[in-house]
This record gives C-alpha cells, structure tokens and sequence, in this order.
C-alpha cells in the first residue's frame, strides 16, 4: 500500500512561472509515441521563488532544451511525478521537451490511450502529464498550437482543439494537421484524436450570422446513429443564445464517439470526446432514457465552452464553479426540451438516491471540498448535482433576471480566466444588490440540512403558528452553521383546498436555525405542502399522517410535493408491512392507501410520466440507502407483498391500461409518448407481481412484438425478476440478438447482474462471454452496479462472497484504470449500516483492497469507508 500526499485548499498558491505559449507535436508514426513540446515560460511577479516544477506521469524523458540549447541534468532532477528545475535565473524562457509515451499500453483511461482503433485524449483533471511534462494545473492557461502526424491510411482524421489552420501530406504515407486554439486554456481542455472514422456533418448559424461547422465523428457504420446527437447539439446552441445571449466562438465544433471513456464526456475546447453511449441512439437501439440522456449530456459540455472553458476553475477545489453551474444549466435546457414538472421530479430523485446518501456518509465532503488526496474522487454527485441545487438556489433568492445579469456579469468580468466560487458569488451579488455572504455557507458545509416542522393550533382564537428549525446531523451543533435557503410552502385544508389566508410564502427565506410564523384566522385543519418545488436541497422532517399525505397526492397543486406525497405514503405502507412480519401478524394493505393509490394510477388529469414516476416503488436498495440500518430479512418480504397485493387488488385496471397503450404505433420522442411507454412498462411490471401465467405470458408477448428498445428492455428487466421458463427464454433471446451491439448487450449485462434471482454464480459467469471485456469502463460499471443495486440479497450475502466479488473487482482493475476501480468501491461505503456479522466480512474485503490496491485513488476510498 503506497501513501500519497493530502492537499489543502488552504495551501493554494500561484506558480513561480506561467506558461505563455504551447506547442506541442504528437508523432505517432514511431514505434514509441513521440511527444515534443516547446514551451514559453514567463516569471509571476507576484513571487520571489525561481523554481520550477512541472508535472509529468509515465513520460519517457528524451531530452530538454533552454532556449534551443539541449542540457543535460545539471539543470533538472527528475523525479517520480515530474522535473524538477531548482532555480532558474531568466524571466522569460523556453523548454523545449522531447519524451516517448506508450498509449497502446495505457488502459487508465487518462491521457492519450487507445480505444478500438481510435487514439484519443482525456487529461481532466491530470491526465495531460501522461502526455508530457506540463504545469498541469488548471490556473495555467496558455495558448495551444497543436501538431499531428500519424499513417494516412489508418488515420485519415488528426483532430485537435480551435481551428485547423495546416495539413498536408509527409513522406512514408504520413500526413499531418496543425491545429491552432484562439483561446488561452488550462491542459486539462487538450485534446487530440487520431483516427480512421465516419463523419456526419451539419452547421449552425449563430444569431450574429456566422456560420459553424458541426461535425459528430464516429465509427464507420454508426452514421445513422448521429441524428438525435446532432439536433440536441443545435437545440443547445439555439438555447443557449435564446436564454443567456451566449455564442458559440470558433469556426467549428467538434464531437467523437469512443467505446472505451472513464466518464460521460469531455468538453474539450471544440472537440468534445463522448463515450459513446452518450451520442448513438436509434429506436431500436436505445431506450427512451438514452434519448433524454443524449440530449442533456451533449447541452453540458456545449454549455461548458463558456461555463468551464472561457471562465474556468483557479484550482480542483473550485471544480463545483464549472461543474454546479452546467449541470443547472443543463436541467434548465432539458426542462424547456422535454416536460418540465417531470424533469424536475426526476433531477430530484437522482438528487436523493445518490447525493443524499452520499451527504450521509463516510464519503461527506462540501460542494467545495477543503481538501483531497486524489481529485479524481471528488467528481461527485455532491460537487454536480448538490452544486446544481445551489445555484437554483441562488436564481430562486435574486430572481431570473438578476440570475441572468449575474452572469453577464460574471463573464464581464473572468472571460479568460482561472476564478473561484467567491468570484462567481460575488457577481451574482453585485449584479441583483443582494448580500449573498451567508448564503456562502452552502460551499463550505457537507451534510444534507433537515428542517424540524411543527404546526400548532389556537382554536379558540383562530390562530395557526408554524415552527421551523434547522439542523445538520453530520456535523456537531457546535460546527454546524444555519444555512441560508429558500422553503417554499403552501397550505391546503382536509378537502385539499388551498387556504386563501395562508397563502404567500412561496418564496420565504429561511435564514435562522429557528423560525416561526403565525397565521390568524384560519379556522380549518391545515395539510402543508412543504418544500415546494424542492426549492432548496433539504430533508423535511415533518409528521404527516396518512390522511394528509393521500389529500396532497390527490390536490397538491406543485406536482414535486405532490410526487413525494406518494412515495411518502408507499413507504408508511411498507413500515407498516415490516412491523406486521417482524411482528409475526396477518399482512394486509390498509383500505386508506389502496384507494389513493388506484385514484392516482387512474387520474387522466396526469401526464402518464407522472403517474410512472409518482406510482414507482422503491426497491429494497433505495429503501435501505434512506436508513441508518440495512434490512434484509422483513423490508423485502414488506416490499414483495405490497407489489404482489397491489398487483392483485387492481389487476383489472392494470390489465386495461396496457391494453390502452398497447396498440403499436409509430417510434416517436415526444415527451408524452415516452410518458405513455413508461407508464405502459410500469403497469406491465406491476401487473407481472402476481405471476400468474396470463400475465407472465403478456410480459412476454410484450418482450417479443416490440418495434423499440424501451420497450424490449422493459419486459426483459420484468421477466428478469421472476422466475419462470419466460426468464431464461428472454435473457437468451435478447442477448442472442444484441450481443454484437456493444451498446445494447451492456444494457444486458446490467439486467442480468442485477436480477433479483440470479445467483452469484450467474454473474459470474457473465465475464466469461466473449463480448464482455473487464478494460471496458460502461461494461464494468453495468456488472458491478446492477449486481450491487439490482441484487441486494446476493450482494450483503452474510458469507461475505458478494463483498469479496466487488472487492476482487476493485483490485483487478485497480491496476489499469484507477479511476473506475475508486467510482467501484465507493459502493463499499456502508460499514456502519450493516449488522456485526456483515460488517466483519466487509472490513475484511476493505482491508485486502488497501492492502493490495496501489493506487492512491483506491486507497483514499477505501481508507475512508473504514475509518467513518
């Protein structure tokens, strides 16, 4: 086990010399890559130092020229993570680098690596030092001149960032490109792709009149795969102007398709690298989630050309500046593309089922962590999606148009600039007159806040007092600071009316740990709808009673309340169900939830999205990740009765919604079509739960007459649950079909790993088929993530084997990519939510990981999973 060193926020300080201009020539005609990178230095007058170190990981060294004079290592030492110059006595200088690299061998994932027979780039956050050695930091910003060379043949296609200003062809059936980047970047944003690939093409005129090119590069044959991508990059584009005034600023934009990508995409100065799963899409090949998901990815990192490339981050622990901020940009794009109320429930449940628990933790850390060992464990749903919520925040409490001013503001001031979130908070401030210095806090604090709610009632005099109280499990009261928010609230009555004299409090600040409001003359019971729009990212810690909850599911005018009314009343139904089998007492669903839960499945006032989201059971996963304790002997009894007893009580309704929605139409991504499939597979799931043969045998017909992958996969993932000769007849039939499709056969390999009744075996026995590769990130992550979501029972298996398989993962793959062998084992954050027995085998597999990993990634995790 090897230590790395902790770096501290507080530690921050500029360089001792910036780098002014680079040129880099990547030659990939020698038998070693060759790298040669000339650099002009210039001195930061804001210190005294003359040292210089610049960081390098894996490069081999050639050679190195001051000012086009080769020396030797008198003026450098070379070190195990970079060069070293111990005191350079010039103000403005040029290094001239050579060194070799060996991308063929390169399997993390970082730097230039080879995918298929594409040689491609990712250096976010510091992968740019496998490359050459380099000021990898991002405050480091330089001009890029880019030179490519490389067999003509076997790739045709030599891409860099900015503008192609030269090619040209070379002797040996070589050629080249030179690639030329107006604009100052950090080298994180580099990136290069060499390759013998497909080209759609298309163009965009910006508002001003000019003319861009839009180029989606793929693998040949994956043309027509491009047609979503491409209209959701020109969506974007339109969007972005219409919204915030914002152009795009170079002649061409840039996106190519990789199978092999440690992420979802990089937003690389005008050439944007995408794992592919993120740009090709068919009807027959994707699912109407992979559509959506398209769109929203493909709106980020164009976003990012001006929320992250022209106004970047000073250093790793500002990553929520650029990351918070697109990621609500792209929730904003989604929302005005698809249905907005729904896209809100949906970034909400996302929020809840990945952040929250992740607050709740050994993994905690503020949206701006004050200190890491590997940044790469910090691209979190805590920095995004957590981030998000934070400037959604912010746009609630200055309103749109000063938001919009705000950032105007913003890029007024820091384009071509590594800036802070202070930097961002203060134009927000400026621009609106609003003092957002508390609400700063969001920055600095981990730990999702609750907020205590308390109504009490005067009858005699008409009076209603509501009680209001922050706190912060995570963190000590003598740590915890309130936290300025927005709580939006309404009020209804026992009909679900709402109550005209409570009304007002939509945009109510809440500011101190302890509040209350007194409302007069109300003479009725009052339901509140708290939260509304889930306007700031908090637990609500408020009694309701059953008979409130069903009144906000039926009336709640903000359909985000309305939503979690729902599933607040679906889980009360499942505790209840757990006491009756713990309690060894007869088992029945209550009268009360059956009838909300029937009126809602039938209420045509909906949307059919909706009513899949809201209707949606929690499965034993998402139900033990909201607790402080995992269950795994009466929550899944509780769980399988309330499906198989709803499946019978409303069998005739169900049977005659997916009748309805059943007839074959057209393929069509409009937001209520896809509501209509996702509310048709929620029913036919639903329905399956009383697995008699006419309903597994509809499931099944279903399976084999779909003209489209959503609903292909969802019969499969239904069939895949119980067992019955349909499951094993699917499971085959699907992967006889698709096992080609790299993209479809991992949706495959999530189902599989991650069906209820498969053994461990069975999963197992998955990494021996011959289209599965263990170096393929999106693979992996199907095998383990759905085995550890999908398989609950299998997973916290008392033996321990299913702890052992993960860990066997983690340190296999430890040793090539480092960084989807952390995102694995963060998986392994529960030690203290899980009884003795399992907890000793647990520790054991977390031992072996840090006794065997040698990373420093790996390491951080899993010594963190062990000490909190």
């Amino acid at each position: 086990m090897s230590e790395a060193k902790e770096i501290f926020l507080k530690d921050y300080q500029q360089p001792n010399f910036w780098i002014k201009e680079t040129q880099l020539t990547i030659d990939l005609t020698k038998p070693q890559t060759r790298v040669t990178a000339k650099l002009k230095f210039f001195k930061n007058n804001n210190t005294s130092e003359r040292s210089l170190f610049l960081n390098g990981e894996g490069p081999i060294l050639d050679s190195i020229s001051l000012n086009g004079v080769e020396v030797g290592d008198n003026l450098f030492e070379k070190k195990d993570d970079g060069l070293y110059f111990g005191n350079i006595d010039q103000d403005t200088f040029e290094l001239t680098i050579v060194n070799f690299i060996n991308p063929n061998e390169n399997y993390s994932g970082q730097g230039l690596y080879k995918s298929g027979n594409i040689y491609c780039t990712q250096c976010e956050a510091e992968g740019f030092r496998k490359i050459t050695y380099y000021l990898d930091r991002p405050d480091v910003m330089a001009s890029f001149k880019t030179k490519l060379i490389a067999a003509k043949d076997k790739f045709p296609y030599l891409l860099s960032n900015g503008n192609k200003v030269e090619s040209g062809d070379l002797e040996g059936g070589n050629h080249y490109a030179v690639w030329e980047d107006p604009h100052k970047k950090p080298s994180y944003l580099f990136a290069c792709v060499f390759g013998d690939l497909a080209v759609v093409k298309d163009e965009f005129v910006t508002k001003s009149g000019k003319k861009v090119d839009l180029e989606i590069y793929v693998d040949h044959g994956n043309e027509a795969k491009c047609e979503h991508a491409m209209r959701s990059l020109k969506n974007a584009m339109k969007w972005d102007e219409e919204t915030y005034n914002l152009e795009y600023d170079l002649d061409i934009y840039m996106i190519v398709a990789v199978d092999t990508f440690n992420a979802g995409a990089m937003e690389n100065k005008g050439l944007n690298i995408f794992n592919s799963a993120y740009v090709l899409a068919t009807p027959k090949l994707a699912v109407d989630k992979d559509f959506q998901n398209i769109e929203g990815v493909i709106g980020h990192e164009y976003f990012h050309n001006w929320t992250g490339n022209r106004v970047t981050c000073r250093d790793w622990f500002q990553l929520t500046l650029k990351e918070g901020l697109t990621v609500y940009r792209d929730q904003e794009f989604s929302s005005d593309m698809l249905d907005r109320s729904v896209k809100r429930i949906e970034d909400v449940i996302g929020l809840k089922s990945h952040q929250f628990p992740e607050d709740d933790g050994p993994l905690s850390h503020p949206i701006q962590p004050k200190s890491f060992v590997e940044i790469d464990n910090f691209y979190t749903s805590t920095v995004y999606e957590k981030g998000a919520e934070v400037i959604r925040m912010i746009e609630t409490i200055i309103g749109k148009e000063n938001f919009k001013k705000g950032l105007e503001l913003y890029f007024k001031r820091f384009d071509g600039q590594a800036v802070t979130t202070d930097d961002f908070v203060s134009s927000m401030s400026d621009a609106s007159g609003v003092d957002l210095s508390h609400f700063k806090l969001w920055y600095d604090q981990n730990g999702t806040p609750k907020i205590k709610v308390n109504i009490s009632y005067d009858q005699t005099n008409s009076i209603v007092e509501l009680s209001l109280e922050q706190e912060n499990l995570k963190l000590n009261n003598d740590k915890f600071d309130c936290l300025y928010l927005p709580f939006s609230m309404k009020f209804y009555n026992e009909n679900g009316a709402p109550i005209e004299s409570m009304k007002g409090h939509e945009n109510f600040i809440f500011k101190n740990k302890k509040q209350s409001i007194k409302f007069e003359g109300v003479n009725e019971r009052v339901i509140p709808s708290l939260n509304c729009n889930f306007s700031a990212p908090v637990k609500v810690d408020y009694d309701y009673k059953k008979e409130e909850l069903a009144t906000l599911m039926a009336h709640d005018e903000d359909l985000m309340n309305r939503y979690d009314a729902s599933q607040r009343l679906i889980e009360l139904e499942i505790k209840e169900l757990k006491k009756s089998f713990e309690n060894k007492e007869a088992s029945k669903l209550s009268d009360l939830f059956l009838k909300a839960y029937k009126t809602l499945l039938l209420d045509k006032s909906l949307t059919y999205s909706f009513r899949a989201n809201a209707l949606s059971i929690p499965t034993i996963f998402e139900l033990n990740k909201r607790n402080d304790f995992y269950d795994f002997d009466s929550l899944p009894m509780a769980v399988d009765f309330l499906n198989e007893q709803l499946a019978i009580e409303l069998e005739s309704e169900l049977n005659l919604i997916i009748s309805n929605l059943g007839k074959e139409v057209a393929y069509d991504i409009s937001p209520e079509e896809m509501g209509k499939r996702a509310f048709k597979n929620f029913c036919l799931s639903l329905y399956a739960q009383t697995t008699s043969p006419a309903a597994l045998d509809l499931v099944y017909a279903n399976f084999q007459r779909a003209n489209n992958m959503t609903d292909e996969l969802g019969a499969l993932k239904t069939l895949s649950h119980i067992n019955s000769p349909y499951r094993e007849k699917a499971l085959e039939s699907f992967y006889a079909n698709w096992k080609h499709e790299p993209l479809v056969f991992e949706k495959w390999v999530r189902v599989k790993a991650g069906s209820r009744v498969s053994s461990l075996s069975e999963t197992k026995d998955i990494m021996k088929l011959e289209a599965f590769d263990l170096k393929v990130p999106n693979l992996i992550r199907a095998l383990c993530g759905g085995f550890i979501s999908g398989s609950p029972l299998v997973f916290h298996d008392p033996s321990g084997v299913g702890y052992e398989f993960i860990a066997d993962r983690v340190i296999e793959l430890d040793k090539d990519n480092p960084n989807i062998a952390a995102g694995i084992c963060k998986n392994l954050n529960f030690l203290k939510r899980v009884d003795s027995t399992r907890q000793a085998k647990l520790k054991d597999q977390l031992n072996r990981i840090l006794n065997e990993a040698k990373s420093a990634n790996v390491i951080e995790i899993a010594k963190r999973n062990l000490e909190n």
